[in-house]
């Protein structure tokens, strides 16, 4: 007889179909918010765009007289093809209009019965005027294209009352309607010139991220369908003094790292925050814990081999790097929503994606982690030699050839090396002696002459550490030369129990609690902002835009801790069943190499897009957007999720890999504008994963043939 805490619990159609419906919403949302363009830069206007503008601002304000048809620049005509007219308005007004425009709607133009015609016609003629600036240039400010949909409703408004065709609330519910779809439009858009959005491409993407979504999520379901109702609680003791450190010090970099932006936002100078930078940087003893840790697990995993070894690790670090790909959209977003000023918003969201280059960067470490020990064993003082040299080079490179790039490998070098010095054993009290020295006195020297003292938070730093290699290199000297010093107290302090709690809890929660303190923080920053009369502050916090600003954050963490984190027993257990298949052959390799190349593309193209913005990112010489990160991502979570499950071998695997990988194909075919690296990337994985799967329909046949 079955026990009743083994009785799997049982899912109804309607729960699934309700899974299905979210899912649907959630990528239509992400998509909508994904292929937003870059914001029109704000710069001084001149000649035929400063024309424009003031014709915009007299379209805006209409009266008696066709005031804009002066004001249009002498050479609207012959840069757009438009030929504009005068028409006279249902209000009296007299409009300047674009004679052969119209009400543009789903389903074509369509003026409605209670004819919106004029006001649609002067407002198309807004918009040539917002393209005709783009395209000599010198794009409008937001607010030219805001003032135009300002306009174009207050008027369909106004038709309703001058003309409401026996229906008047029919018509001020199609005029709302219509104001929502302009009002969405222009915000996907940024409020710059109007443009055909690719509609095509961005279903394709979609759906190819639609695709990979429920897969992996239809063996969650089933894994949650065979868990046992109840669960016997996992006894609470005292973490790792690895894990321990690693989480204390990365826990410790982003709050400290948030107060000192905070600071520095509310008006103290780099002077003053420059030392309380140091002893927030604790970069280098992130990867020096991590180090360690990466080291236990492979000693650990040793008799399954590095492709096991990589399935699992990289698998656990990829569950708390998604939800950045929620920061990534949600935060930029809920900072608009909340009216927070641009230069604001972009050091918050450099402080919320900061952890994803840490993430990105020891993702590295893991995969380089068995060659890493074959070089400590076989040449340490090298080894250790050449990384400090890669250090070195990698941050003057950067200043020599003007590139980024150079001080991206010597941030990898970086975290290497400290990984490196946690393979080993401690060293005696006068070699720490000597490191906290030699590290102090660097750093002063690097100070004394002209040096940044700032190492964490500087809006210039580069975003691998937020920080130079080289004084960041004295910094860690010094910290994990003191951290040995101290070692057993710290040691004993680590074994605490209160402590293990905290550490366990923070490795089960790791994304809902990264989540909470986003909307903290997002609440922090908006309190700033309040009306200083405390019934508008109050009235400023419940409006609607607040409320969903608030909620973009709130909600995720509240549905990711519930769903996905309220039973995890931590990341450093044991993921996989005993009884599944370890992943063997040809295909577990290629699926183990394809899903960390994938998933590293994605992890650092979301880090990138975010720091350095939308427009002219690329990454290995592919240009980077959202949608296409977060495809790359997913694939490589996919593909070693199989490797870890065992079914690396099975057919629907490749089959998934090969549709995901056609959008870009299907892009280049259809015309749009395409890279070489990205089509060929997608469309070497798409062939590979082809013959993949014809390899797994072949090799049962011959098998079944031959006995």
């Amino acid at each position: 007889m079955t026990a009743a805490a083994e009785i799997p619990r049982a899912r109804n159609a309607l729960s699934t179909s309700a899974w299905m419906l979210v899912l649907a919403i959630g990528l239509l949302g992400f998509g909508f918010v994904a292929s937003r363009p870059a914001a029109p830069p704000d710069r001084p206007l001149t000649g035929g765009a400063l024309a424009a503008q003031r014709a915009i601002e007299s379209l805006a304000s209409p009266g008696a007289q066709p005031t804009a048809l002066s004001l249009l620049p002498s050479d609207f005509t012959q840069v757009t093809g438009v030929v504009p007219g005068v028409t006279r308005a249902r209000d009296g007004t007299v409009r300047v209009v674009h004679t052969d425009g119209g009400c543009s709607a789903p389903w074509g133009d369509d003026n409605t019965k209670w004819d919106y015609g004029v006001p649609c016609k002067a407002h198309d003629l807004g918009y040539d005027l917002l393209r005709y600036a783009d395209h000599i240039g010198q794009p409008l400010p937001a607010s030219a294209r805001s003032s135009l949909d300002a306009r174009l409703s207050a008027d369909m408004h106004n038709t309703c009352r001058l003309n409401p065709m026996g229906s008047p609330r029919t018509c001020q519910i199609v005029a709302s309607l219509y104001s929502f779809g302009l009002e969405a439009n222009s915000w996907h858009q940024r409020w710059g010139p109007p443009v055909g959005d690719p509609i095509g491409p961005l279903l394709t993407g979609i759906a190819a991220i639609g695709c990979l979504l429920v897969f992996r999520m239809r063996g969650w379901l089933h894994g949650r369908r065979s868990r046992p109702a109840e669960r016997p609680a996992a006894p609470v003791g005292a973490a790792s003094s690895w894990v321990t450190l690693g989480v204390a010090s990365l826990v410790l970099l982003i709050f400290g790292e948030s107060v000192i932006a905070l600071a520095r936002w509310a008006g103290a100078g780099d002077g003053v925050l420059w030392p309380f930078t140091w002893l927030a940087q604790l970069a280098p003893v992130f990867f020096f814990a991590g180090g360690r840790v990466n080291a236990d697990g492979w000693r650990a995993e040793a008799g399954h081999g590095y492709r096991h070894f990589l399935a699992h690790r990289v698998s656990w670090l990829l569950r708390p790097a998604l939800v950045f790909v929620v920061v990534a959209l949600v935060v930029p977003v809920a900072l608009e929503l909340l009216g927070i000023p641009g230069g604001t918003n972009a050091g918050i969201v450099r402080i919320a994606m900061h952890p994803l280059w840490l993430l990105s960067v020891y993702l590295l470490t893991v995969v380089a982690t068995p060659v890493m020990l074959v070089l400590y064993r076989r040449a340490r003082v090298a080894t250790l030699l050449g990384l400090l040299g890669f250090v070195v080079l990698g941050d003057l490179g950067a200043d020599w050839l003007g590139s980024p790039v150079p001080r991206y490998l010597a941030a990898f070098s970086l975290a290497l090396l400290a990984q490196q010095l946690a393979f080993g054993r401690l060293p005696g009290k006068p070699t720490l002696l000597a490191g906290t020295l030699t590290g102090t006195a660097g750093l002063a020297l690097w100070c004394t002459a002209g040096g940044d003292p700032t190492l964490l938070g500087t809006p210039s730093a580069p975003p691998a550490l937020a920080a130079n290699a080289v004084p960041l290199l004295l910094l860690g000297a010094v910290q994990l030369s003191v951290l040995a010093l101290f070692a057993r107290p710290l040691a004993k302090l680590a074994a605490r129990r209160a402590l293990g709690s905290a550490v366990r809890f923070a490795l089960r929660a790791p994304m809902s609690l990264y989540l909470g303190f986003l909307a903290a923080m997002l609440l922090v920053v908006a309190i700033v902002y309040l009306p200083a009369s405390p019934v508008d502050a109050v009235a400023w916090l419940v409006r609607p835009r607040s409320v969903t600003a608030l909620a973009m954050l709130a909600v995720p963490a509240v549905i990711v801790f519930w769903w996905f984190e309220r039973h995890s027993a931590g990341l450093v257990e044991r993921h996989d069943p005993l009884h599944l298949p370890r992943p063997s052959g040809w295909l577990a390799h290629a699926a183990t190499a394809l899903g960390i190349g994938f998933a590293s593309l994605g992890l650092f193209g979301f880090a990138l897009t975010r720091f350095g913005g939308d427009a002219g990112t690329t990454l290995l010489g592919m240009p980077l957007d959202p949608v296409q990160n977060l495809i790359q991502l997913l694939l490589g979570v996919f593909l070693l999720h199989t490797v870890r499950i065992g079914t690396s071998s099975a057919a629907s695997t490749w089959v998934v890999a090969c549709l995901v990988c056609m959008p870009p194909l299907l892009e280049a075919s259809d015309g749009y504008e395409s890279d070489l690296v990205t089509v060929a990337l997608h469309g070497f994985t798409a062939l590979f994963a082809l013959v993949a799967t014809v390899s797994t329909l072949i090799a049962p046949r011959t098998v079944a043939q031959t006995t």
